[in-house]
């Protein structure tokens, strides 16, 4: 965790925040959809208050990538976290991974800093 892999996804902790960012050429087959679910779901523990996933992501969300934030989103909110923030350039791609996101509460940014000011 912590280091961007080479699939264009990187998971860490900051604070009790588990930050998601999807990089722009984000490569996403059945086997990397697996890693990302495993690293969100090794990152959640009781001191985690929310998710913030940056969106950079250029094309359309892949049903595989869309799978691995929901499966993320489930592991999370099984453990306690309510609050899953999502940042992306354009506000319907934000709205996209928001929607996929049943159970959770999400509020959708435009702009990183604002998402990363905003507590739990």
């Amino acid at each position: 965790m912590g280091d961007m892999d080479e699939s264009g996804w990187d998971v860490r902790v900051e604070d009790n925040t588990i930050v998601v960012t999807l990089q722009r050429r984000l490569v996403l087959n059945d086997r990397a959809s697996d890693r990302l679910y495993d690293a969100i779901e090794a990152a959640v523990s009781d001191d985690i208050d929310r998710v913030l996933s940056i969106v950079n992501v250029e094309h359309p969300l892949s049903a595989t990538l869309r799978e691995a934030v929901v499966r993320g989103a489930d592991a999370a909110t099984a453990s306690g976290v309510t609050d899953w923030h999502v940042v992306a350039e354009h506000e319907r791609k934000a709205t996209a991974v928001a929607r996929a996101l049943p159970g959770v509460e999400t509020t959708v940014f435009a702009d990183e800093r604002e998402a990363r000011a905003r507590p739990a």
